[in-house]
């Protein structure tokens, strides 16, 4: 897609994110697609053979402070890592994508490995199933693993396709909470009091109420709440909630995002087009940050090269603009950690070329 660029100015708007990536950080031999933080490490999922020169097949992990690769843990698939899910609690990490092998051992689709070493948790499995069976998000929350996909069962359970509650400490699927939304789930983010599931993706309805590929349900029960966003979007590719809780994004494969207040209004505050979906965001008290695979803004007829940010209260451009190139589906993943801006994706240079850094870049919070 091609149209002509107006050079108009961007929205004002107190840049909080560096536009170059931090030097010296492990870049990927191939495709990041998903992140996690614990601590002063950062976990990286996708498809690739490396971190930062170290021998890793699809998942890894490095230390902020000093850049170095954790040679301790030393995890493997034989397929697509698409979510990361750290408990603390359990001393685990979970694992959600397309694989049928953890460190060569049986697991389809999710797995349970050591928070230090990466070791399989032997007695914690929870399978998936179906024609499809990918694992697409995860969020622990207390002593459950919520798991959003595109499955038919999990762990033998067939009433449960999509998105299901597991015990993060024997892998068993909590038959109180029922959402059923009918079809997959992309991503999911937890309310900050803990009362609600956020969930987008290609669903039509959850439990049997109308839902255009977003919604809520309450992690009581799994009910949905009164939130139906209007608007014909389309199917959420990502979604995201402001820090306080209080707003909710979510990008469709139409190219667009739709900002709603939830306690208030099923009808967008705002929206937005790029000139390709939007894949990922995170949200600071007043920045969206985005990524994806676009490379302008349609709405404001700015560049905007697979990363961009606007203010949350408007959805007006800010000036930062990383630049990126390399690869086609640009930015798959995104998180603030630490004072960092973590991102993960299919890119490989940033500032119009001039910087090398593939697959998975970090950029520091300015004041």
């Amino acid at each position: 897609m091609s149209s002509a660029l107006v050079a108009t100015a961007p929205h004002a708007a107190a840049a909080e994110v560096a536009s170059t990536p931090d030097s010296g950080v492990p870049a990927l031999a191939g495709a990041g697609y998903a992140l996690a933080q614990d601590g002063d490490r950062t976990f990286v999922g996708g498809v690739f053979t490396r971190l930062g020169g170290k021998v890793r097949q699809n998942i890894g992990a490095y230390y902020n402070s000093t850049n170095q690769v954790d040679t301790i843990f030393t995890a493997s698939t034989n397929g697509k890592v698409d979510a990361i899910a750290v408990d603390p609690a359990t001393q685990r990490v979970f694992l959600g994508g397309s694989f049928t092998t953890v460190n060569g051992e049986p697991r389809a689709n999710l797995a349970a490995v050591d928070l230090t070493t990466g070791a399989l948790i032997p007695d914690w499995q929870a399978d998936t199933g179906g024609s499809v069976q990918d694992v697409r998000a995860l969020v622990v929350s207390g002593d459950r693993l919520y798991v959003g996909g595109r499955f038919s069962t999990i762990d033998g359970v067939t009433s449960r396709a999509r998105l299901a509650a597991v015990s993060t400490t024997g892998g068993v699927v909590d038959m109180s909470f029922r959402p059923r939304p009918a079809g997959g789930v992309n991503e999911l983010k937890l309310s900050p009091n803990g009362t609600e599931l956020f969930l987008g993706g290609a669903f039509t309805a959850l439990s049997g109420q109308p839902r255009n590929g977003a919604g809520s349900v309450l992690t009581s029960n799994g009910d949905p709440t009164a939130f139906a966003p209007s608007g014909s979007g389309g199917n959420a590719v990502t979604i995201e909630l402001s820090p306080d809780g209080k707003r909710f994004w979510y990008g469709t494969d139409n190219n667009t995002v739709f900002a709603y207040h939830p306690s208030l209004s099923n009808d967008p505050i705002y929206s937005f087009k790029m000139s390709g979906n939007t894949q990922a965001m995170v949200a600071t008290d007043n920045v969206l940050y985005f990524g994806g695979h676009f490379s302008q803004s349609t709405t404001e007829k700015l560049k905007r090269a697979y990363f961009a940010a606007v203010d949350s209260a408007t959805g007006k451009l800010i000036a930062w603009d990383p630049d990126a190139l390399g690869g086609k589906m640009g930015v798959w993943d995104l998180q603030i950690a630490n004072n960092k801006l973590h991102a993960a994706g299919v890119f490989s240079t940033f500032a119009a070329g001039t910087i090398k850094q593939r697959g998975y870049a970090r950029f520091s919070i300015t004041p």
